[in-house]
């Protein structure tokens, strides 16, 4: 009877899977302690698709800003200043620096969010310039194949920033770092194909 006892039945029953199953429930107490949200949220994949989906609506929200014909024109005069490139590999730089920054945990977010928000002003402005719907106008940016691409490599890169903060947090933040040089991997390929793309659009326009 000795050998049926209980705790012999218990070990026997202690399959790989469950033992896989308590793993996971360690795993999502220790990141209870942070919040209430799932594990998988504390990753840049869990993330990403919120991050994307949250700067497209800033964007597309901050473009419907009404402004003073004198101010679209200042906002105009400035950005024409600042965006003077010369080829692809301009774009995929200045495209890459932004990219960078907001990979820094924290910074990167709120960096994300002006982002997202100025390029929408930008839009208005441009837009109120020209008589033209600036919403509409902002749709059809972000539709292209070029915004796309610059959308979610921003999306991405934000969310990987956000991951990072959650891996300070869990004191795990070393082995998050293989995953920050993924993500550059991946956010260079996007910006640079974006570049391109951006490109070739233009030459085709003023053509």
């Amino acid at each position: 009877m000795e050998a049926f006892s209980k705790p012999y039945i218990f070990r026997w029953f202690r399959t790989p899977r469950l033992r896989a199953v308590e793993k996971i429930s360690v795993i999502h107490k220790r990141s209870g302690n942070i919040g209430a949200f799932s594990p998988f949220l504390h990753t840049k994949w869990g993330l990403f698709p919120i991050t994307v989906f949250l700067f497209s609506i800033i964007f597309l929200i901050s473009s419907t800003i009404r402004l003073d014909r004198s101010f679209a024109e200042e906002i105009y005069a400035s950005v024409s200043e600042t965006m003077k490139f010369t080829g692809p590999l301009d774009i995929f730089v200045h495209n890459l620096a932004l990219s960078i920054v907001m990979m820094i945990p924290v910074v990167g977010f709120g960096f994300s969010i002006i982002s997202s928000s100025t390029t929408g002003v930008a839009v208005s402005a441009i837009s109120t310039i020209n008589n033209l719907d600036s919403l509409s106008v902002a749709a059809r940016l972000l539709a292209t194949p070029a915004g796309i691409l610059e959308f979610l490599a921003y999306g991405l890169a934000s969310a990987q920033g956000l991951a990072g903060l959650f891996a300070i947090l869990e004191k795990r933040f070393n082995r998050e770092l293989k995953g920050y040089l993924t993500t550059l991997i991946i956010v260079s390929s996007l910006l640079l194909a974006a570049a391109f793309v951006e490109t070739m659009s233009l030459t085709e326009w003023l053509e």
